[in-house]
């Protein structure tokens, strides 16, 4: 159910382009996301992306350089980036698609 004023949340990750977010993020922040995945989940608007079980522990979190909280996990040991939260999937999307600031690539084929 919609907020008044609200339009609803995503409630699905099947519609959602993952790699095209993660690339997305990269030109937008300039930092390099890794591309294997081992876990997504999606719950309230918030979109949970592991890339990998940290050694030890995730002791560095990062915040990302945007309007939208975004925060990304790193292996304490490794220091390599594990997870990535993004704590408002649709704001988010939103903001990477604002004229001018960045242009979205059309979808990959195949």
């Amino acid at each position: 159910m919609a907020l008044a004023g609200r339009p609803a949340r995503t409630a699905s990750l099947l519609p959602i382009d993952v790699e095209r977010v993660l690339v997305l993020l990269e030109e937008r922040t300039g930092v390099k996301l890794p591309r294997r995945l081992v876990g997504v989940s999606l719950a309230d608007g918030v979109l949970h992306i592991r890339f990998t079980h940290p050694r030890a522990r995730e002791a560095t979190v990062e915040p990302l350089p945007l309007k939208t909280p975004v925060f990304l996990f790193r292996d304490e040991e490794a220091g390599e980036p594990t997870a990535l939260e993004i704590l408002d999937l649709d704001q988010l999307l939103e903001e990477l698609q604002q004229p001018g600031r960045l242009q979205v690539p059309p979808p990959r084929e195949g």
